[in-house]
């Protein structure tokens, strides 16, 4: 978990994050495996959109290293204390993935978990950027954290999604906050799970 994510606007999909980001023009669009190219988001002074690979690459591992792990989650619990992922955590490397929906196979049958209202989801990511002979090498990697108590049947994990506003302390606040509000941000009865066979 999170495995597969989407990124499907819909038209209101679309003007909630131009809205929320200043962002007009937004990547294809698709459903989105671990190790394909995604979209994120980062902020100083402005918002910022970035594409990258799913599946983090720390700083010091090259690609074909990365390819034995699964980088593409990152635990809440155990971030600061991770090989891979405490130096984006602790160097300020938060971003924020947009997503229309997510993914689960409760008992083998696909499920796709997203708002009702037809809203993006806004999930806590880390990533990173290093120089290669061919070229920046952009990755990321998608928060995770235990289920609310509405999607505990769906799986033991989901993605640390965020209420907007909570953007800022998750992408600038010291790691104790940005912990608290990865855990703890979203709350039970704002997603509704659907068959996606």
């Amino acid at each position: 978990m999170c495995g597969r994510i989407e990124f499907t606007l819909t038209e209101r999909m679309h003007h909630a994050l131009r809205d929320t980001f200043q962002i007009d023009a937004w990547p294809e669009q698709r459903e989105i495996r671990p190790t394909d190219q995604t979209p994120f988001l980062t902020h100083t002074e402005v918002w910022t959109l970035k594409t990258g690979r799913w599946g983090l690459v720390p700083p010091g591992m090259d690609l074909q290293a990365a390819k034995k792990y699964a980088t593409f989650n990152a635990r809440i619990e155990t971030v600061e204390g991770s090989k891979s992922f405490k130096d984006a955590f602790k160097a300020g490397d938060r971003c924020v993935l947009p997503l229309s929906a997510f993914f689960e196979w409760p008992n083998k049958s696909k499920v796709r978990i997203a708002r009702p209202d037809d809203r993006p989801l806004l999930a806590a990511g880390l990533w990173s950027q290093q120089d290669t002979p061919d070229g920046p090498l952009v990755s990321c990697t998608v928060i995770t954290r235990p289920p609310t108590e509405d999607l505990t049947d769906v799986h033991d994990r989901m993605p640390a999604l965020l209420l907007t506003k909570d953007l800022e302390g998750w992408l600038s606040g010291p790691a104790p906050e940005a912990k608290a509000i990865a855990t703890g941000s979203w709350r039970p009865g704002l997603l509704t799970v659907t068959s996606a066979s």
